[in-house]
Parts: C-alpha cells; structure tokens; sequence
C-alpha cells in the first residue's frame, strides 16, 4: 500500500463526548493521494481508548496507539513519531475539521511549495462560510503579525512537513503554551532548510474550535503561569528579532505580552489555593518585581506602547490590576473607564495603535 499524503494525528483523553464527531470529520475528507489517522489514547480512564479502536476496526485508515498518561505533549510526539507520509496535520479530540480542509491545505500548499501553510478556525460548528484554497503569502518578518492574528500559537491550524516536524518535539517539561515551543522549534528548523520560505495563510476557515472546553486561563488555574508564559515570550521575540519584525508589528506584540501576564498575576489573587489573601498579594507582587517585568516595562516605554495594564503593573497595584482584569472578564464598563484614565494620566505620550 502507498503511503498516504496526509496524515491527521489526534490526542485523546476522555474524549467520549466528541471523539466521533472529531473523527468522522477526519474520515470524511477527500483527499488526493489519501489519508490516515493516528488516534493516540492517553491513558484515557473512560471508554475513549475503546472507542478509538472501534474507529480502527470500522476504518483502515484509522490506527490506535495506546499509551500510560504522558500528557498531550507526550501523546503528540508518539503520533508524530508513527507517522508515515508527506504531510501532517494535528487535530483535538474536541475539534472537528470543516469538510475540503485537507485538500484546501494541500492546495495551498502545493501552489507556493516552500511555504508554512497556517490558516484560521471558527468556533461556529454550524459555520457554512465556503473552504478554499485562497490564500495571502506573508514574508517571515510577518511572525510577530501572525501572532497578533490568532495564527501562531497553536499547533493544529497549520500543515507540517512530516519529514521536518520529526526533528522536533513538544516539550513535555511545559502544561501551559507548549504549542507555541513546537511551532517555533518547526519555524527555525524550516528557516534553515528552506531559508526564503514565506506563510501562507489562508483566508478561511478550515479548523472548528469547541472554545466551550477546558483548560484555558479562563478555565483552569495554573500556579506556574506567570513563570512560564515568560519562558514563552522570550522564545517568541528572539524569533520575531530574528526574521526582522517591523516595530509596528512589535509594540502591539508586547501590549499583548502584557495583558496575557497582568491576567495571569490576576488570576493568582482570584484562584490561588492559598487561603490567605496576604499571600495571594505577595506571590502577584513577586510575578510583577521579576526581571521579565522590569524588561518588557521598560521596552513598552521606549516604544511608548500604551496598555491598560502598563501603570498598574509599573506601580505594582494588586488593587487596580484585579479591577481591570475582573471588569474586562465580566464586561463592566469600568475597564473602559481605567483604561482611558491611564492613558490620560500619562497624557497622550504612549501609543494605542
């Protein structure tokens, strides 16, 4: 049997719910030169590793690797790792692909060949825009933008080289963003092999995101996040520097590092397990007194790039970060009101754009 064009891996784990919906959006893909599916159970303690074999023996295109609880990132790389054709392309067990995504993808890809094929996702499940193959190259200075556009961090709305994607790893050190890690692990290696490689980014919407799960900040309480979306960010600028990012491109980059920290220290006063609010208090104001802080603090001001954020953070304010932070994620228009008054106090000499 030939080796199939496209390979789509999936990571399970008490996945019950929607684990035929996913799959079935899998199988149902024409695609030239065909396709498989690699089902990775994680050690699920529900029926999904039963479930996943019902696929497989319903489906030869469908295989099964059962596995101990290695976490996604463990679970990803063993599907990576078994992986046997051109292409592939990861998928959540609560996601769905919309129907021509595949072969709108390999399209793309087969029009500008030395491109990184990224394209956007939809939260509607019942999204009937058209799936095609139009697209818009952006340069490799453009990643700072890809970011901003919600086409960067995650690693299931992008076409990998099969070939490339196994030199690298998800690194299972991390719980939180460890997408990110792997996908610019995958955009350095491809700068080497391929160096005037460009992005396509397609125009529709080929991935279907069930935003309604878990295991987002808004979700689930990380007590490492002001720790390690640091780690993150410092990866993503070194890689920004390199491939020459415009400033525009950066001030809104690091206003949006900025919120994603001043959330995270918010989220320390709301769900850290320590009963005591003092020391609540005390580990946000030792997130907000780290180097990091002091560094990206310091650059939005040379930039003059103004966020809701930038003074209370400076300040150290506890007090004002949360109200920002519960105002925004309540939709209280006190978050308007903040955030007007600081760019007021430092009266008009940072930036909005």
């Amino acid at each position: 049997m030939s080796k199939p064009t496209i390979t789509v891996i999936v990571p399970v784990y008490k996945a019950m719910a929607t684990l035929d919906r996913c799959v079935e959006s899998v199988v149902s893909q024409d695609v030239a030169g065909g396709l498989a599916c690699i089902l990775v159970d994680d050690g699920s303690p529900d029926d999904s590793g039963k479930l996943c074999d019902a696929w497989a023996a319903r489906d030869p295109r469908v295989t099964v690797i059962h596995q101990d609880d290695l976490g996604v990132s463990g679970a990803r790389n063993s599907g990576l790792a078994a992986a046997d054709s051109e292409y592939i392309v990861f998928l959540d067990s609560d996601d769905a692909l919309r129907p021509g995504a595949l072969q709108a993808a390999l399209d793309a890809q087969s029009a500008a060949p030395n491109s990184f094929v990224c394209w956007h996702y939809t939260t509607d499940e019942n999204d009937t825009a058209p799936v095609t193959a139009a697209a818009e190259t952006r340069p490799q200075s453009g990643l700072a933008r890809l970011w901003l556009d919600c086409l960067l961090a995650m690693p299931w709305n992008k076409l990998y080289r099969t070939a490339y994607a196994q030199q690298v790893q998800f690194d299972r050190q991390y719980t939180l963003g460890e997408d990110l890690q792997f996908v610019l692990d995958y955009v350095e290696l491809l700068g080497k092999i391929t160096p005037d490689f460009a992005y396509t980014a397609l125009t529709a919407s080929l991935t279907f995101y069930d935003c309604s799960r878990g295991g987002t900040l808004s979700t689930r309480y990380h007590a490492d996040y002001c720790k390690i979306w640091p780690e993150h960010f410092a990866k993503l600028n070194r890689a920004c520097n390199a491939a020459h990012c415009p400033q525009e491109d950066m001030r809104p980059l690091h206003r949006a590092e900025l919120t994603v920290f001043a959330e995270g220290v918010a989220d320390i006063l709301r769900r850290d397990p320590a009963k005591s609010a003092r020391v609540r208090r005390d580990k946000a104001i030792a997130a907000l007194r780290s180097p990091w802080m002091h560094a990206l603090l310091e650059r939005m001001k040379i930039e003059g790039a103004y966020s809701a954020y930038y003074l209370p953070c400076r300040w150290h304010s506890t007090r004002l970060i949360w109200a920002l932070a519960e105002a925004k994620r309540t939709g209280s228009p006190l978050y308007g009101k903040l955030d007007w008054a600081g760019y007021y106090l430092l009266r008009g000499k940072m930036r909005r754009d």
